[in-house]
């Protein structure tokens, strides 16, 4: 069902790129097989030989696009850029070269996880899976103040998954394991933190209602998002310090 818009992709980042291009990736529901028509993303990481410039990422967000705009298929494409020799650093081993070498399957490409360390559900993984986490909160509530935000379901939904992961990251060392499922994960966090299940089960909801088919569309759901910026957000990052400085 998704070939098309898959390889489209693929065609528009080669042409974009050409021989700076090193390798595609695709991650999400879309290559685990539980991508639902018109709900959920194609989600797409390109790396290129050399470091991607601003004038670079700037392409990539048009032609996500663009290619968002040809098709019903997905609720939205989403594409990331990175250069390789930053994800082979040892700055990257728990962060990017985590997202690539567990979370990603290759498209096209030589497959840079073959040059990768391998990973284990340690301290170190889940210090440094949530990096930018904070930063992405306050833009998140720029754009949830904003009246001009093209599309708030996306902010809340971003919302929802930021913080379902954060909280994630604070037990998958103790766990231990990893997980890409949403009723997998808040179960196991719910496990330890039981006193925070609601804004757990509010985060789930905001964050994959979609593919429910309960997009966080209404003006409860943008209120939601903002109250779990204010409470639960701040909570997880203190908490996910805690226990990832011991």
């Amino acid at each position: 069902m998704f070939l098309p818009l898959v390889s489209a992709t693929e065609a528009g980042l080669r042409d974009l790129f050409g021989n700076r291009l090193h390798s595609i990736y695709l991650y999400g529901s879309v290559p685990r097989g539980t991508a639902v028509r018109g709900r959920s993303d194609l989600d797409v990481s390109a790396v290129l030989h050399d470091r991607p410039t601003d004038r670079d990422r700037a392409s990539v967000e048009q032609l996500a696009t663009e290619l968002d705009r040809q098709t019903d298929l997905v609720d939205e494409v989403g594409i990331t850029l990175d250069g390789a020799q930053s994800l082979l650093s040892p700055a990257q081993r728990h962060d990017g070269a985590f997202h690539l070498s567990c979370l990603c399957t290759p498209l096209w490409g030589p497959d840079l996880a073959e040059q990768l360390p391998e990973q284990h559900p340690t301290v170190e993984l889940a210090r440094g899976i949530p990096s930018g986490t904070a930063a992405a909160f306050s833009r998140l509530a720029v754009a949830l103040d904003d009246p001009g935000t093209a599309r708030l379901d996306h902010a809340c939904q971003r919302v929802g998954r930021r913080i379902a992961r954060l909280a994630f990251a604070c037990v998958l060392f103790r766990w231990p394991g990893w997980t890409s499922d949403p009723d997998a994960l808040a179960e196991v966090v719910k496990a330890y933190y039981p006193a925070r299940a609601t804004e757990l089960d509010r985060s789930i909801e905001l964050g994959w209602g979609r593919l429910r088919n309960r997009p966080p569309t209404a003006p409860a759901d943008q209120q939601a998002a903002i109250d779990l910026l204010s409470t639960a957000a701040p909570w997880w990052l203190a908490e996910h310090l805690a226990v990832t400085s011991t």
